[in-house]
C-alpha cells in the first residue's frame, strides 16, 4: 500500500512536512516509533494517527507523526 509519512505540527496535529513516501503493508498503529536515519541525522517520531483512504486507483494511507526529542 502506498503510505505517505508527514511530520505534524506540535500543536495542531497539521500535516507539516512530507518526510518520506513508501510502498509497505506493514500494519502502522498509533504509539509506534519510528526512526528516520538519513544524511548523518537520526530523527524518532511517534505515529500520532493513520488514515486509510480508497480511491480508484486502490488503497492509499497517510501516517502522521510526531517528532520527538533527541
Amino acid at each position: 500500500m502506498l503510505t505517505e509519512f508527514w511530520e505534524s505540527d506540535t500543536f495542531t496535529e497539521r500535516r507539516e512536512a512530507l518526510l518520506d513516501t513508501l510502498e509497505t503493508d506493514y500494519p502502522w498503529s498509533k504509539g509506534d516509533i519510528l526512526r528516520f536515519r538519513r544524511g548523518g541525522r537520526d530523527d524518532r517520531y511517534r505515529v500520532l494517527s493513520v488514515q486509510v483512504e480508497i480511491g480508484d486507483e486502490g488503497l492509499r494511507r497517510t501516517v502522521l507523526l510526531l517528532k520527538l526529542g533527541s
